[in-house]
């Protein structure tokens, strides 16, 4: 990728500018559909982006050997309020209160060997079965219910008085009927399993009595 900007770069005149990677990185975690997106994955991709662009003397790409290639890492901190995929709150190094996510030396001169033993993947495989989205713990979600009922489609139909999901009445539990009712039907549209950062994806059903919550099926 770096060699195609060179060789474009040279097209346009320009053969001895230099070429800076501006971000690089891999998500520590994320939804259960995003492939590949944990700590072992994130931490086995960046600790050999260092060693590459560290290395000395510098590796440099098969067009330009030995010349030093500048990258940055994306991110430092994992960005917990980014609204989107789970992808795109997970990219750091570090977690919002500044602890690490996993060992990591940017100087490159830490053996692989040093480092602790990393947790073992468990979505390096596609997963295969139902998703629901609720409120996640702790969440304020004072006036999330009726802005998301708000936005129609039948929504929130079967949590009104009468209906199946109405007993018992509460917020938490309407609320998550909400999201994942909404997200079941607006997730082709684009929309994620965030609401503000008010919910959560998870894989156990939250249906409870005669009350079925909707579900992503994968």
């Amino acid at each position: 990728m770096v060699d195609s900007v060179y060789f474009a770069m040279e097209k346009l005149g320009y053969p001895k500018t230099r070429i800076f990677i501006a971000e690089t990185g891999w998500p520590n975690g994320g939804d259960f559909d995003q492939i590949g997106a944990n700590i072992y994955n994130a931490a086995t991709y960046n600790r050999n982006v260092v060693k590459k662009l560290t290395a000395l003397p510098p590796v440099g790409t098969p067009a330009r050997p030995g010349r030093v290639l500048p990258g940055l890492i994306f991110a430092l901190f994992n960005e917990n309020q980014k609204a989107g995929p789970g992808t795109e709150r997970h990219f750091g190094l570090l977690y919002p209160n500044g602890s690490r996510v996993y060992g990591i030396d940017l100087s490159g001169k830490t053996p692989a060997t040093a480092y602790g033993p990393l947790p073992k993947p468990d979505n390096n495989m596609p997963y295969k079965g139902k998703i629901w989205c609720v409120v996640a713990k702790g969440a304020n979600i004072s006036g999330a219910l009726s802005e998301t009922c708000s936005k129609g489609s039948g929504t929130c139909d079967e949590i009104r008085p009468g209906k199946s999901c109405y007993r018992p009445d509460s917020i938490i539990l309407h609320t998550s009927y909400a999201f994942s009712s909404y997200w079941a039907k607006a997730r082709k549209l684009g929309v994620s399993c965030f609401f503000n950062g008010l919910a959560t994806q998870t894989i156990k059903d939250p249906s409870y009595g005669t009350c079925k919550f909707p579900s992503v099926s994968l």
